[in-house]
């Protein structure tokens, strides 16, 4: 009888260890999913505010393209016509200002055009970088160089969109900080993959440490498009910035 109650005892005690054990599985598992799901939330609502922050800003130099076109373009204009009104328009002061103020128009143009949208997805991808390539050689500041392997195809208009304003604060970044004279952009076009660099030969920076707003931003981009973003840059060896964006063609 006793060994009866021993066997009893020791199958209820199992029983309640399995128990707990089970209970402990299944608190853990629903809490892990739990967790999960906020995290999932959390990076959808992110990538939703950062999408209507592209939308804004969009939106934002769509404007500014606009008023620059239609303002400050028509202004230059008129200055020129004024200029060709002159006597002796041959002097080489006024044959002078009539060349800064076409180089003026020039300029204004093409900055207009990098900042609206729409022309940029008429433009596509590759023209767009290259001139903006040709504004910074405008400068005579800066020597820069565009290169393109495999055969280049058309990406979603949104992502080239996206990409295109990555460039844009890599190359104001190269600009700004770098101290470099030569800027280097690569477009890799590969069966599944495109690659895009962006890489100076500048001062470069600790990459562990001066992570700015800027960076974060390309970072954010290229992950919202579904990309990877990748920085490589040393002290005295200049900055490399890549983007693979997985493609189905």
């Amino acid at each position: 009888m006793q060994n009866i109650f021993t066997i009893g005892g020791t199958i209820l005690v199992i029983f309640l260890v399995a128990g707990i054990i089970a209970f402990l599985f299944i608190f853990s598992n629903r809490n892990w999913k739990h967790q999960k799901e906020k995290e999932l939330m959390k990076t959808q609502f992110e990538q939703e505010l950062l999408q209507t922050q592209l939308e804004i800003q969009e939106q934002t130099l769509k404007t500014i393209s606009q008023e620059i076109h239609d303002n400050i373009g028509q202004v230059l204009s008129l200055a020129k016509l004024n200029l060709n009104t002159l006597p002796n328009t041959n002097e080489p002061k006024i044959q002078e200002t009539k060349n800064l103020v076409s180089k003026a128009i020039n300029d204004l143009r093409n900055l207009s055009h990098s900042l609206h949208g729409d022309i940029i997805a008429e433009l596509g991808l590759q023209e767009s970088i290259a001139n903006e390539l040709k504004i910074i050689e405008g400068t005579r500041a800066f020597e820069t160089e565009l290169q393109i392997s495999g055969a280049p195809f058309k990406l979603d208009p949104q992502k080239e969109m996206v990409l295109f304003r990555i460039v844009q604060e890599a190359l104001n970044n190269c600009i700004k900080y770098s101290g470099t004279k030569k800027i280097t952009i690569q477009m890799q076009y590969l069966p599944q993959l495109f690659i895009l660099q962006v890489q100076d030969e500048g001062k470069g920076f600790d990459a562990t440490k001066n992570i700015g707003i800027g960076l974060k931003s390309m970072l954010n981009r290229a992950q919202l498009i579904g990309g990877i973003f990748n920085l490589q840059s040393t002290e005295g060896k200049g900055t490399l910035i890549i983007i693979e964006l997985p493609v189905n063609n």
